[in-house]
């Protein structure tokens, strides 16, 4: 099980690299492009990498792996609607309050969230109790966005 654990640390440690990294490139294009545009074209982009990834698994796979439930399909539209919010987001904030400080109050948003989701239960699992060690956790973060973000803008 630790191992499960570990491992499952580790992927997460590199989506965050990844997400840095995406989250910086997002900032320079937001400001050669517009954050609009550079969210609509990074979602197209990826949509179109996706689709052909998805073609490559329904050959293997079949075209029953296409079948998704109507709940799915509406899941689907939310999570890719927030993803075009999300990237021109990013792309309009960084550029405003750098990366360092963009990234860790997308981290405090993300955590305040899923404190929310633990403490309903609604992430799949037993509801985790909302503790003062949990809020304490988030106002340390939330510390942590203050003392990032620029004393002026340059």
């Amino acid at each position: 099980m630790k191992s499960v654990i570990a491992i499952g640390a580790i992927a997460a440690l590199f989506i965050g690299v990844a997400i840095g990294v995406q989250s910086t490139i997002s900032s320079r294009l937001g400001a050669l492009i517009g954050p609009i545009r550079t969210g609509l074209f990074t979602n197209l982009v990826g949509g179109a990498l996706a689709a052909l990834i998805l073609l490559g698994v329904a050959l293997v796979q079949g075209s029953a792996w296409w079948q998704l439930s109507r709940p799915s399909l509406v899941f689907l539209l939310v999570a890719g609607a927030l993803g075009v919010l999300i990237i021109s987001g990013v792309s309009f904030s960084f550029q405003r309050v750098g990366v360092a400080a963009g990234v860790a109050a997308v981290i405090l948003g993300q955590m305040l969230v899923s404190v929310i989701v633990d403490s309903l239960g609604w992430g799949g699992t037993a509801p985790i109790a909302l503790s003062l060690r949990r809020i304490v956790g988030l106002g340390v973060l939330a510390i942590a966005v203050l003392l990032l973000l620029p004393r002026s803008s340059q």
